[in-house]
């Protein structure tokens, strides 16, 4: 047999050399930084203390001119979006924040540079602002064609300048007159929302005023590059149509202080897509004011709150508007009847009274929302919620939402000149209790028997419904009966 040879492994596994045993004394080379100068770079402390070191002049936007001079203005955030620029350098500038601030004379484009401190801005917010130069970007790509003048700031790295956010010292007064507004004049390009549907989107510098309507879930979308954005929808309304809103990314913040049937927008030069529903969104040279102060703003405000009182699936009751200590102590009772509220109302649609009316109830509902768990409901972001709890959280904000027994838990009620039907009625908590022997907390706590005898002990039964009335143009806002107490 031929003899074997070692393999190339073996030759040089004789060979590998030991290490030696590590001394517990040897320290690790560093770079020869310490851990403290390391985080002073790359986590450095933001110093949002300022302190003018020479004298600026206060101006309004409209006085502004371009060159050096060390200026300070105020208004309200008109338009912003995010630009990030990434770079490697530890100094260097992580972004910039496109924002159109607005007075009542004018708007200017603030380019505004950030590296580590993180701005919280939203539409309608009233800052100030301190720089030392105002360029003029009227040919440039630099500013808006609504704020044609601009400056660039950088407060982290240059305290010539300084941008600051007023939380709580913003009484809602300063700035909110719209561009162009004077007093009993209408303001110019200012259009209905059905008009702006129809053709009114290729009139230069348009202008629509809607009222929030509701506000939709954050949603997250990626496009064919694979980039992710957050958006949401807001639906708007006047009294002649409704759109979509739609707001992107960092302006969403802006959406989570608006109040369905109360925030009024006034939008310049939206950007706009009509389908079989008209969308409406936010360009550079956009401007959105927030809750502007005009009497259009107002009535528009007054509209919404008597379209939510006649749609909202449970209005709140109107205990501010009358005074119902004086009516329980009253010495003249007066019993009517619905003709005789029917007549009186329409005698005097300003006025109020209350008195008392005799019924039979003819429909009760309280198995068949029990078993659809609507026993109690309320209205949050705009959207009905239903539950058979007392508290629940609305899917749009994840806010937690109080809620009261649904008026369609007492169906038709007559007497012998008319009736009422389902909803149509409003009550206080004192009269559910009494008309149904139980608060809230103790109904939704009941077992199905109990509702059920409730149900067929009330049907049919007379009662007399303590009443008080006040005319949907009046002072109260209410065009239905409003029942304050229950006798049986």
């Amino acid at each position: 047999m031929a003899p074997q040879n070692p393999s190339i492994q073996s030759f040089f596994s004789s060979s590998k050399p030991t290490n030696p045993p590590s001394s517990p004394s040897s320290a690790i080379p560093g770079d020869g930084f310490t851990p403290q100068e390391v985080d002073a770079v790359l986590l450095p402390t933001i110093d949002e203390s300022w302190m003018p070191a020479q004298e600026y002049e206060e101006v309004e936007i409209a006085s502004l001119i371009p060159g050096p001079r060390c200026v300070t203005l105020q208004g309200r955030i008109a338009n912003f979006y995010d630009q990030a620029t990434p770079s490697k350098k530890p100094r260097a500038a992580k972004g910039c924040v496109k924002v159109i601030i607005k007075d009542e004379s004018g708007a200017v484009t603030v380019r505004l540079w950030y590296a580590n401190m993180a701005y919280h801005l939203r539409l309608g917010q009233l800052v100030s602002l301190w720089t030392p130069h105002v360029s003029n970007g009227e040919h440039g790509t630099l500013s808006s064609a609504q704020a044609p003048l601009f400056t660039s700031i950088f407060p982290e790295r240059d305290r010539s300048c300084h941008f600051m956010i007023h939380e709580n010292s913003d009484n809602g007064e300063k700035c909110k007159k719209p561009l162009g507004y004077r007093n009993g004049q209408a303001l110019p390009g200012l259009m209905t929302l059905k008009n702006f549907i129809d053709g009114g989107y290729d009139v230069t510098d348009g202008r629509i005023l809607v009222c929030v309507k509701s506000i939709g879930a954050k949603k997250k979308i990626t496009n064919k590059k694979n980039v992710s954005s957050e958006l949401i929808s807001v639906n708007v309304f006047d009294d002649t149509s409704d759109a979509t809103l739609t707001l992107w990314d960092t302006a969403i913040a802006s959406a989570t202080t608006w109040k369905p049937s109360h925030t009024i927008l006034l939008i310049t030069n939206p950007g706009w897509r009509i389908d079989k529903r008209a969308y409406i969104n936010c360009t550079a040279n956009t401007l959105i004011d927030v809750d502007p102060t005009m009497p259009d703003a107002d009535w528009l405000r007054n509209f919404a709150q008597r379209m939510i009182r006649r749609e909202h699936v449970n209005p709140p009751f109107p205990y501010t508007t009358f005074d119902f200590a004086i009516m329980s102590t009253a010495v003249n009772q007066i019993l009517y009847t619905f003709a005789d509220i029917d007549e009186f109302a329409r005698a005097a649609p300003s006025g109020q009274f209350f008195g008392y009316i005799s019924v039979v109830i003819m429909e009760l509902n309280i198995m068949t929302l029990y078993r659809r768990n609507m026993l109690l409901c309320n209205e949050h972001c705009g959207h009905p919620i239903y539950a058979d709890t007392v508290t629940t959280k609305c899917k749009q904000c994840d806010k937690p939402v109080t809620l009261n027994i649904n008026p369609k838990v007492l169906g038709a009620v007559v007497d012998e000149t008319g009736c009422s039907t389902a909803g149509k009625v409003l009550l206080s908590e004192q009269a559910w209790a009494e008309l149904l022997g139980r608060t809230k907390e103790e109904l939704v706590g009941s077992n199905v028997e109990v509702l059920k005898y409730l149900e067929q002990r009330l049907l049919f039964l007379r009662v007399t419904l303590r009443f008080a009335w006040a005319a949907e143009e009046g002072e109260g806002g209410m065009g239905r009966l409003c029942i304050w107490g229950v006798k049986m």
